[in-house]
């Protein structure tokens, strides 16, 4: 697998009010692409044709817009703390600066359930 084999995410809107940040990695996309391909990097959450868990799982309240080729390789990623769940590569793209809300509590307990740590992007209640 070359250096740009694995997943570029480019939303199909640059309008904030059309972008939602997925709660888990804070990954940047249209509503539509969230529930018509999930989120690259947090593929447990099988966002994919499933609304109400898109509506759960990710949210129009963020501020700012990081936009990485090379996330493994970036210091925004490393300051952003901007890596895929249980330390794998995350998908070139576009990213929130900050995120504001959290998983509800019945994904964090499947979450857990099957051995994955949620650490919340939400900085304000932390």
């Amino acid at each position: 697998m070359g250096e740009y084999d694995r997943a570029k995410v480019v939303p199909a809107s640059l309008k904030a009010s059309e972008l939602r940040a997925c709660l888990v990695c804070g990954l940047l996309k249209t509503f539509k692409q969230f529930e018509e391909d999930g989120c690259e990097n947090c593929r447990f959450l099988k966002l994919e044709t499933d609304e109400d868990l898109v509506e759960k799982c990710t949210t129009s309240n963020f501020n700012g817009i990081i936009s990485m080729m090379r996330p493994e390789k970036s210091w925004v990623a490393r300051w952003r703390r901007i890596t895929g769940p249980n330390k794998r590569r995350p998908a070139a793209g576009c990213y929130a600066v900050a995120v504001y809300g959290r998983l509800p509590g019945e994904i964090i307990s499947r979450l857990e359930d099957k051995n994955i740590r949620y650490r919340p992007l939400d900085l304000i209640h932390q």
